[in-house]
């Protein structure tokens, strides 16, 4: 018998996500290692990107040796499917928005710092910007599409509310090189979109809040 046919869905799930977990600590430490310097927030940015290879290479080895899955299906949900994640990822995206440009008025205020800072600015080649749209339908995929849905598979009944927390848990800790409030937020965001992901199965309004949530701030000066 094949180790493919050994593994169930819930084993090969649960050593995908301990292997991930277990190579970002290993990345970390590496990080410190060559560096000389501990992953904090401003330098988290790089073992991020880091993190979006070997994540890659792991869902593909998995899904090539094991009874782990690929569910491309979430790039090509239904188009009344579609229209209503966007929808609902629109007004997200929108509130999200509203809240951070009234958190960059409110900081004109109280600190000069953030009043100094432009009111608009790309910053595209600052901590590699450049590469955050691709990133966002990457990391994505990887959480709907491959993690998600996988929790999903293994499990013997189908309980969306399970799917969507240990999911959001998971990618709590693969921001462990963030502070703790960037952690939550992480996962906050992760419960919010794996609940509407749920309901459409589309992952494109999450790549919309994703990268809205993650590119904006900086973009506004409120960071």
């Amino acid at each position: 018998m094949t180790i493919k046919k050994r593994l169930t869905p819930a084993l090969s799930t649960a050593l995908f996500l301990l292997t991930s977990i277990a190579c970002h600590v290993v990345t970390i430490k590496l990080f410190k290692l060559f560096t000389g310097e501990p992953v904090v927030q401003e330098n988290a940015y790089i073992v991020t990107k880091i993190m979006v290879v070997y994540l890659v290479v792991i869902s593909i080895t998995f899904a090539i040796f094991t009874r782990f899955k690929l569910h491309w299906e979430c790039f090509r949900p239904s188009k009344e499917m579609l229209a209503k994640d966007m929808k609902i990822s629109s007004i997200l995206t929108a509130g999200a928005i509203i809240l951070m440009i009234i958190i960059r008025l409110v900081m004109n205020r109280i600190s000069p710092e953030v009043a100094a800072r432009p009111a608009f600015g790309l910053y595209l080649w600052e901590d590699t910007r450049w590469f955050y749209p691709f990133s966002a339908i990457l990391q994505e995929f990887f959480v709907k599409g491959i993690t998600e849905d996988n929790i999903t598979a293994s499990s013997d009944k189908y309980n969306r509310h399970f799917s969507v927390w240990m999911t959001a848990l998971f990618f709590f800790v693969l921001h462990m090189g963030y502070d703790l409030p960037m952690m939550f937020g992480a996962a906050v965001m992760c419960v919010i979109t794996g609940y509407v992901y749920e309901k459409t199965r589309s992952i494109w309004g999450s790549v919309l809040l994703h990268f809205v949530v993650g590119f904006v701030p900086k973009m506004i000066g409120i960071i």
